[in-house]
C-alpha cells in the first residue's frame, strides 16, 4: 500500500515535470530517481520487518528467560521452607522427647508387671526400667530389639519380663541405639505404647508390651 502510493506520487511529479517542458534528460533522470528511491523504501521496510521479527524473539527469549527464573526461584523458597519445617519438627520432637525423659519415674516390681499384664492400660506412660537385651540383629532391624526387663538393676539372668522396644522413626534413624548389642546391660527410659504380639521361632505367638526408647545407657 505504502509502496504504491509513493510510486503513485513519484508519477504525478514526473508528469508535472513533463507538463512543465523539461526535457528527455530530465525526465529520465527524474525517473531513475524515483526507482532508486522506491528501491530504498522496499530495503527500508524489510529492513524493519526483519528488525520486528527480531524483537519479538528477543522478547520471547526473555519471557521465557523470566518464566525459568521465577520457577527458580520458586524452587528455592520451597526448598528453604521444607528445610524450616523439618527443622521445627525435630526440635519440636527433640523437646518433646526432653519432656518425656524429665518426668519418666521409676517404678516398683508389682507397676512393671501391670504395665507387662495389660500394656494397652498404660499406653503414653514414662517409666524408667532395666533390662538385658536379648535379640538386637538383621531379624529385629536396626531400630528395634527385644529385652528382658526388670523395675531395677539385677542379675544378668534375673531379668524377667519379654518386651519390645522401637526407636527414632522405628525404621533407619535411631542413633540413640548405635552404641546397643545383644546381651548388653541397659537402663532405659521409655514410654509405653501398647501391646504387640509376633510369631514365636517354635511356631507359635505371644503377645509383649512395647515400648519407645527415649533414652537408653549401658550399665
Amino acid at each position: 500500500m505504502k509502496k504504491s502510493i509513493l510510486t503513485a506520487f513519484v508519477l504525478a511529479g514526473i508528469l508535472s515535470l513533463a507538463a512543465c517542458g523539461v526535457s528527455t534528460e530530465d525526465f529520465e533522470a527524474a525517473q531513475a530517481s524515483s526507482s532508486a528511491m522506491a528501491a530504498e523504501v522496499e530495503t527500508l521496510q524489510a529492513q524493519l520487518t526483519e528488525t520486528e521479527s527480531q524483537l519479538a524473539l528477543a522478547q520471547d527469549e526473555a519471557a521465557e528467560l523470566r518464566a525459568a527464573e521465577e520457577e527458580r526461584v520458586a524452587a528455592e523458597e520451597a526448598e528453604k521452607a521444607r528445610k524450616a519445617k523439618e527443622k521445627k519438627e525435630k526440635e519440636a520432637a527433640a523437646k518433646a522427647e526432653k519432656a518425656k525423659a524429665n518426668k519418666a519415674r521409676k517404678i516398683t516390681k508389682r507397676e512393671l508387671a501391670q504395665i507387662v499384664k495389660k500394656p494397652d492400660a498404660h499406653i503414653d506412660e514414662n517409666v524408667i526400667v532395666y533390662g538385658r537385651v536379648t535379640q538386637f540383629d538383621s531379624a529385629t532391624g536396626p531400630c528395634t530389639f527385644r529385652a528382658d526387663l526388670s523395675h531395677a538393676h539385677v542379675g544378668k539372668y534375673d531379668y524377667e519380663h519379654n518386651s519390645m522396644f522401637t526407636a527414632g522413626d522405628g525404621l533407619v534413624d535411631c542413633k540413640v541405639l548405635d552404641d546397643i548389642v545383644a546381651e548388653d546391660i541397659v537402663q532405659i527410659t521409655a514410654t509405653v505404647t501398647g501391646s504387640l504380639s509376633y510369631d514365636t521361632t517354635i511356631g507359635g505367638s505371644t503377645t509383649v508390651p512395647q515400648f519407645q526408647v527415649v533414652k537408653i545407657k549401658r550399665l
